[in-house]
């Protein structure tokens, strides 16, 4: 599954996620179990819901409490003006994150630090690596102009780690682009694809396979409008769905045709991925690993307003056949319509195992 560290004394490694959907926490658990298999000691931390996703998956680890940064997002498609007002919220997120890591180390015994996307989790006494599929965040068509700015700004808080863990290949079959682009002065390893689905091989099985899956994810209030958007156009109707929320603490629920799920296992997730005629979610980078992994392809619906999403979509598109739709398009499209929206699923010829690099050293 990666490469061994057998050579290697074992290390107590704090691991965290941005709590930014649940995307950054479930590309954590192919790593934590890797870590694992190879004897070092784990320490999760974090907020809910994302820790909650990692809390579930290994019970056995001990968790601590680390808090972040809320983002929020306006309810319109344009985000600039509401997240170039949090800007200095965030900066001192930063720098909160950055002393709560401190303490945590103290108190843990902490010799190497895997953040992802989180730039504050990171500590100038012991190794850390970030993961990140975003050395160069997409701006959009508007506001393309800054980006050199933005990389510049980006690129300083990744230099700041000790490495850089690519969640991506390293060649033709590449998902995310110029997104990552890797940072000359800073070690950078290409991982694969950091699947949840990896660390567990069998499918589970369903009482009945859905017509249609979709997939939830992100911050709000985006998330919930995409589900009212959604089951106002699949409710009644005479074909089956079924709707991962991302709400962990919420109860399964059936409305007519429609199963809502707050969450489910690696297991159950696989086999929803892999039987349902139709998925529709979310071009967040995590599920777009997940969905490459089980060869299949979706209607993607950017998160309005996230460029990186909007690129994904673009990307997907162009050079593997997914469809995308916009949320402003959704609104107007019948329902019979989403059930034409995807092709057959194709074979991506990549390397499904991940591929983690010898742990660094300060």
């Amino acid at each position: 599954m990666c490469n061994s560290n057998a050579d290697q004394q074992k290390r107590r490694i704090l691991l965290s996620p941005l709590n930014w959907g649940l995307g950054h926490a479930t590309r954590l658990i192919p790593v934590i179990d890797a870590l694992i298999k190879q004897g070092h000691y784990c320490l999760l931390a974090g907020e809910s819901p994302s820790i909650d996703v990692l809390k579930e998956e290994f019970p056995q680890l001990p968790f601590a409490v680390l808090q972040g940064f809320n983002v929020q997002l306006s309810k319109g498609k344009r985000q600039w003006f509401k997240l170039l007002k949090q800007t200095l919220i965030l900066f001192k997120a930063i720098s909160r994150e950055y002393i709560q890591t401190q303490d945590l180390i103290d108190e843990y015994n902490i010799d190497l630090i895997v953040s992802d996307n989180r730039y504050g989790v990171r500590s100038n006494k012991v190794a850390s690596v970030i993961i990140t599929h975003q050395t160069q965040p997409h701006l959009g068509k508007i506001f393309g102009f800054f980006r050199p700015l933005s990389n510049r700004i980006v690129r300083g808080m990744i230099k700041k780690f000790d490495a850089c863990w690519i969640p991506d290949f390293d060649g033709s079959v590449n998902l995310s682009g110029d997104l990552s682009t890797p940072i000359s002065t800073l070690p950078t390893h290409y991982t694969g694809l950091l699947s949840r689905l990896a660390i567990n091989q069998s499918i589970g099985t369903q009482e009945k396979d859905a017509d249609i899956l979709v997939i939830l994810s992100g911050p709000e209030p985006h998330r919930s409008q995409l589900e009212d958007m959604l089951l106002a156009k699949l409710i009644n109707r005479n074909f089956s769905v079924t709707v991962l929320r991302a709400k962990p603490d919420s109860k399964a629920e059936q409305v007519s045709n429609v199963l809502l799920l707050p969450h489910c296992d690696t297991s159950s997730f696989k086999s929803l991925i892999c039987n349902s005629k139709h998925i529709i979610c979310r071009s967040g980078y995590s599920t777009l690993m997940d969905l490459f992994y089980c060869n299949k392809k979706a209607l993607l619906i950017p998160t309005p307003g996230q460029y990186e999403q909007e690129y994904l979509a673009d990307r997907m598109a162009a050079r593997f056949g997914f469809e995308t739709m916009s949320q402003q398009k959704l609104a107007t499209t019948e329902s019979s319509q989403l059930l034409k929206s995807v092709r057959p699923e194709r074979k991506f010829n990549c390397n499904r195992s991940i591929n983690l690099p010898v742990l660094p050293r300060k």
